[in-house]
């Protein structure tokens, strides 16, 4: 995983759900935005939605809807973003 996409990733996360402007989300770490489940964000379908969507966007790729719907965690998005990059 590069730190790079790891860190865009993140920073789209914050801005679609929030979590960049709020005070929960500004005291978590980027490792710590990695590893916690997707699902304990408490983000709701069209978020998550909007998430994938932007990290398509910024890294002009397509990533399997299957395989994004398996990642329990932005970590293993990442990878996929990585692995699409690399295609």
């Amino acid at each position: 995983m590069t730190d790079d996409t790891a860190r865009i990733c993140v920073e789209i996360f914050r801005e679609i759900t929030g979590l960049d402007t709020s005070q929960a989300g500004a005291a978590m770490t980027d490792e710590e935005m990695l590893s916690r489940p997707i699902d304990s964000f408490d983000v709701d379908s069209l978020e998550t939605m909007e998430f994938i969507m932007g990290v398509e966007d910024r890294f002009a790729i397509h990533l399997n809807e299957e395989a994004v719907n398996r990642c329990s965690n932005i970590a293993e998005l990442v990878e996929l973003v990585a692995a699409a990059r690399r295609v």
